[in-house]
């Protein structure tokens, strides 16, 4: 017997052979898509312990945000509008500094449940306090590759003392592959311009060692890039990670605004993820990174949000029509980043970012049901001509009215099942806000 069966669904599968069926179906069991049927009730199937009726809703896979610093949503509307060096160095980092773990977790639990209810199943992570960040995220029943990205500023810096190694080395020991497989350990390097070479290829050596994937920072601004020029003999933040042997393991790499064609090229060579964060990027005045080339030469460029105190908002539907409109916009091009190439960088180049490509992105038999449902009886959602479209062009987070994750149901129609909604948003205004007004260090 099945334990769900999705029935009536217009269908977006993100499959290239069939991308889109009208009226079909969808059974799971044991957590993973035991097929994806044309008809609107399964022949010779299984009965099911529970029928969902889709009929008139989009079906689609969960979106994969691959770059996030999920607890920073507690500064969110803190410091708008502020030049770069000023909104970093005058408010965002003190109001960090003052931040303790409590207050890191509540910002997880609040940026966990705006994720759940707008439609994403699965994030990239980087921030501190990762290991018990796990633990919510195991207890949320959401997918997640967690990081602590090592910055290193000092003179003297002691690379296994430091806290960004010691999680790193929890998250391997404790929580790698734990859930089912839903949380990954990813090692992480913040930035070419936070930490010299020699911690770079430590951090390296660790995620070879453990076969992990590597987040950082690449080429966000102007000045970043320009500034590692004057540092390492005309290279650039690529040319210098490449030759220290960075992007022989697996990379993901956020941002990548100010990016070189030799850069590109060797993003390509190496395999190496973009995530393209075009709110944030655009909200801080970094610029506009330019994904279409990237996707042209052959690079995985998938989506991500950053943090809510550069960017508002977790909803990756705003990221994905963004991304698409820049595309078209700055290249004078309107056949630019099409409504399924866009819906790709959310979901399959999501999932191949994160090192799951043969887990999740898409609806297909054999991988996890991590799934959403779109409610179309909205007038921003009518007419329906085009479900891919649709979901590009008018969809917003706030049209989702199920979100799944291996097949348990973590949000439908407004309720969330596996968290306490108020508390989350209590907690936020009890703890979190009080210390980042707060004025002492």
């Amino acid at each position: 017997m099945l334990d769900i069966l999705i029935k009536n669904g217009i269908i977006i599968t993100m499959d290239d052979d069939r991308p889109v069926i009208n009226g079909g179906c969808i059974g799971i069991e044991g957590g993973r898509i035991a097929f994806v049927s044309g008809e609107n009730e399964p022949s010779g199937r299984a009965a099911a312990v529970r029928v969902i009726n889709a009929a008139g809703r989009i079906v689609m896979p969960g979106l994969i945000n691959t770059h996030a610093h999920t607890a920073m949503c507690v500064m969110r509307g803190y410091a708008d509008d502020l030049p770069l060096n000023k909104w970093l160095f005058e408010r965002i980092f003190p109001a960090e500094a003052r931040l303790t773990e409590r207050e890191v977790l509540a910002g997880v639990r609040l940026g966990i449940a705006e994720m759940i209810a707008s439609g994403t199943t699965s994030f990239s992570d980087m921030y501190a306090h990762e290991p018990k960040t796990a633990e919510i995220v195991l207890e949320c029943g959401m997918r997640a590759n967690l990081s602590n990205g090592i910055i290193a500023l000092g003179d003297e810096f002691d690379f296994e003392a430091d806290r960004a190694t010691r999680e790193l080395r929890s998250l391997i020991a404790d929580w790698h592959n734990a859930g089912n497989g839903r949380i990954r350990a990813d090692a992480s390097i913040h930035a070419e311009y936070t930490s010299p070479p020699w911690v770079w290829r430590r951090m390296h050596e660790l995620a070879a060692e453990n076969g992990l994937i590597t987040q950082l920072h690449l080429s966000e601004t102007k000045g970043e890039t320009e500034d590692c020029a004057l540092r390492r003999g005309g290279r650039s933040p690529v040319r210098a990670f490449y030759d220290e042997g960075i992007l022989d393991t697996p990379v993901l790499a956020a941002h990548g605004v100010w990016l070189s064609d030799e850069d590109m090229e060797l993003l390509r060579e190496k395999g190496v993820s973009v995530s393209h964060c075009p709110v944030s990027n655009l909200k801080l005045g970094s610029g506009i990174a330019n994904a279409s080339k990237m996707l042209e030469r052959g690079i995985n460029v998938s989506l991500g949000t950053d943090g809510c105190a550069s960017n508002n908002s977790h909803d990756l539907f705003e990221e994905i029509k963004l991304a698409a409109l820049l595309a078209k916009g700055s290249t004078l091009d309107p056949t630019a980043v099409p409504a399924y190439t866009a819906l790709k960088m959310a979901t399959v180049n999501g999932a191949r970012a994160q090192g799951r490509g043969n887990e999740t992105g898409s609806l297909k038999a054999g991988f996890d049901a991590d799934i959403i449902m779109l409610d179309t009886d909205k007038p921003h959602m009518r007419p329906l001509y085009d479900a891919v479209s649709t979901a590009v062009y008018s969809a917003r987070g706030g049209d989702v009215a199920l979100t799944m994750v291996q097949g348990r149901v973590l949000y439908e129609n407004g309720e969330f099942k596996t968290l306490d909604i108020q508390r989350v948003l209590r907690e936020t205004e009890e703890f979190a806000v009080p210390v980042v007004l707060s004025e002492k260090a």
